[in-house]
């Protein structure tokens, strides 16, 4: 062990999942996301806090309170992020899911490091990223003038400079793929402004927490936005399916 935390106690009969990976702790904040880095660009240590608030993590301390992680943290928390990233799973899920996996209950699909997303998987921008309308059309394969009927009818949003978000890619082929099957632009305008309201209600509805300034206050924020989107998603796909088998009856 470093001479940090040599001469403190370090239980190994209480080892967390995944076993077969070291538990010395050794790593300090910085450099789990310098090793989180090539997959998940956007970490930032609040958000680490974070699941260590939720109980997701458990990062020795030292004596100082410095957080010291080990190679398993690392891979938890990759576990965790991936989770969320290709499964939309809410914390509460993921956390079971971990006890589970920590009490033997449950076997991981690959021990270790966990998934990873081959560069041929994806397919959209990352997020946070603006783009111009000739980057979109590459992406797409939408023209020019199909995306400016799009903005024009209010499908899209750009900013003071004329660039899109990154969820204008998954925007436009959705987009085309249902004008091609007949549905017209109103119809795809009410949608997306339902999306708009839905997208306002959530957010108010983390006034007190976005008025905090802590950074784990925001964390916490985005976390729960997230969540709080993944069930509205599912509330109304569910109340799609419902009305068409209605409707076909």
């Amino acid at each position: 062990m470093t001479p940090q935390v040599k001469a403190e106690q370090f239980n190994a009969e209480q080892v967390t999942w995944p076993q077969n990976v070291s538990h010395e702790p050794t790593l300090k904040i910085g450099e789990v996301l310098a090793a989180l880095n090539s997959e998940f660009p956007y970490l930032a240590a609040s958000k680490i806090r974070y699941f260590e608030s939720q109980e997701l993590v458990e990062p020795h301390r030292t004596g100082s309170n410095q957080r010291l992680f080990s190679h398993a943290d690392v891979e938890r928390l990759r576990f965790i992020l991936i989770e969320q990233r290709d499964r939309y799973a809410r914390l509460p899920q993921i956390k079971e899911m971990l006890k589970q996996l920590d009490m033997g209950e449950a076997k991981s699909e690959h021990p270790g490091k966990m998934r990873i997303i081959r560069e041929t998987d994806i397919h959209t921008p990352r997020p946070g990223t603006r783009l111009r309308k000739e980057e979109l059309a590459t992406l797409t394969g939408a023209s020019i003038i199909q995306i400016d009927e799009f903005v024009n009818a209010g499908l899209l949003a750009v900013d003071s400079r004329g660039r899109l978000t990154a969820q204008a890619v998954d925007i436009v082929r959705y987009a085309l793929l249902l004008a091609n099957e007949g549905v017209d632009f109103r119809n795809l305008r009410a949608v997306r402004n339902s999306a708009h309201s839905h997208a306002v209600n959530i957010v108010n509805l983390l006034a007190n927490e976005r008025a905090k300034k802590s950074s784990v206050a925001r964390e916490r924020v985005i976390a729960e936005t997230g969540e709080l989107s993944t069930m509205l998603t599912n509330y109304y796909r569910a109340l799609l399916l419902e009305s068409i088998d209605v409707e076909l009856r």
